[in-house]
């Protein structure tokens, strides 16, 4: 499957080579104060993750000088819903999706070229397409994403288009979906029938 890409940058599947290592080795959140835990994913857990198949991870290069601009985790999921108490057991529905697990940008390259934005770009120009890709063999219905619970955060990624469930439904959902490593950060959604409007 050809990854997507555009007129300054690509992406390109996480394997462990010299190029990678390097990237990771340079690669610094904006904010470590709320993200340092992005930065510590992708420098001491995404290559094991690969290996392990739970994870795939992308590493998006500036095409000019192949410098690491950010980067991304994709894995497959499921939403529950419409949770009901039957007699010998709680039943729910399921929606197919892909989680980003993991997203962030590079403050060395946003600072070295002034270039704020560029996590919209990213998401909107690579992650956006190769998700509609893999839903050409894949049943997707959503990209989710459990975010860090700061309100600068949040608003970014409604920016983006993802929105939050009803408190209702957002709790409900946190007591039988959330992970572990996930127990602050709050669920967030879209639909591909919302990404293709």
């Amino acid at each position: 499957m050809r990854l997507p890409e555009t007129d300054f940058l690509d992406c390109r599947h996480l394997e462990g080579s010299s190029q990678d290592l390097q990237c990771i080795h340079d690669f610094e959140v904006p904010f470590p104060e709320t993200g340092k835990g992005l930065e510590i994913y992708l420098k001491d857990y995404a290559i094991q993750d690969e290996q392990d198949s739970r994870m795939r991870t992308y590493l998006v290069r500036y095409k000019a000088t192949n410098e690491c601009v950010g980067y991304f985790s994709l894995k497959a999921g499921l939403i529950s819903i419409n949770e009901a108490r039957q007699p010998e057991a709680k039943v729910f529905d399921t929606l197919p999706g892909v989680e980003l697990a993991n997203f962030a940008v590079n403050r060395r390259f946003v600072d070295k070229y002034d270039s704020h934005g560029v996590g919209h770009v990213i998401f909107r120009s690579l992650i956006i397409p190769f998700v509609f890709q893999l839903a050409e063999n894949l049943g997707i219905y959503v990209i989710y994403i459990f975010a860090l619970p700061y309100p600068k955060l949040i608003t970014a990624y409604e920016k983006y288009g993802f929105q939050r469930l009803s408190s209702e439904a957002e709790l409900a959902l946190h007591r039988r979906l959330k992970p572990n490593y996930d127990q602050s950060c709050i669920f967030m959604y879209q639909t591909l029938q919302q990404l293709k409007a």
